[in-house]
């Protein structure tokens, strides 16, 4: 098992374990329209950016459209890229879909980017995890040889979003009263393979019902709330 969280003086449950063992070597594999390579390259930049001094400038301008320069990087994976990496792990509440034509201009499809931030947002759930527990975050995820699928999913429709979406479905709302495909899921419905791999990182982490926790349903929903606002996580 290459994630363990040893040594945390509060070990997460053997579910959240597995799944974050999970998803962290399936990053390192051939995805939809990115190598295994690749995949690994984005997880060691999305790292990289916290100390990026560009993204320092930007962070503290009024807008960060203002701030020209180049990104501290550490691959080769492409501008386009790096730039989509380095943006939503210290500014995400500022993009924006100007930004998001822009990077579009450089070369990177819309398949590419909605892959791109599944396995970006995955390393961040983790890597996230571990620095909360005082723990080491784990070694880049192997590399695994092998070419992308390159499968391009069909019936999708523009609603509004960035990129095309998946239809919604007709399933009746879960017990929670949500809808049985959230948004969430759909807006990465392009890339199959997208939301299969954020969801493995993420469910452990919260439920609507069933929680196995000391503190209550509402005081979940309070701390997840509460702790969204100050991740300018806005969704």
């Amino acid at each position: 098992m290459a994630i363990d969280y040893a040594g945390a003086r509060y070990a997460p449950r053997g579910e959240l374990i597995e799944a974050h063992d999970d998803a962290f070597r399936q990053i390192g594999q051939a995805g939809t329209w990115w190598t295994g390579s690749e995949r690994r390259a984005m997880v060691h930049e999305a790292r990289n950016a916290l100390g990026c001094a560009l993204c320092r400038r930007r962070a503290d301008a009024l807008s960060p459209n203002d701030i020209e320069g180049e990104h501290d990087a550490v691959t080769t994976l492409p501008r386009a890229a790096i730039d989509v990496i380095h943006r939503i792990v210290t500014d995400p509440g500022r993009l924006t879909r100007a930004w998001f034509e822009h990077i579009r201009s450089k070369g990177l499809e819309a398949t590419h980017y909605v892959e791109l931030v599944s396995v970006v947002a995955t390393s961040v759930i983790i890597d996230t995890l571990h620095r909360a527990l005082d723990v080491e975050v784990p070694a880049l995820p192997v590399a695994i040889a092998g070419e992308p699928s390159r499968v391009r999913q069909e019936d999708l429709i523009d609603e509004g979003a960035w990129v095309p979406i998946s239809r919604r479905s007709d399933a009746s709302p879960t017990a929670t009263g949500l809808p049985a495909d959230p948004n969430i899921r759909r807006a990465m419905s392009m890339v199959a393979s997208a939301p299969a791999l954020f969801f493995r990182a993420f469910m452990p982490h919260y439920r609507l019902r069933g929680l196995d926790f000391a503190i209550s349903q509402g005081q979940a929903e309070f701390v997840a709330s509460r702790v969204s606002a100050l991740n300018q996580c806005f969704y």
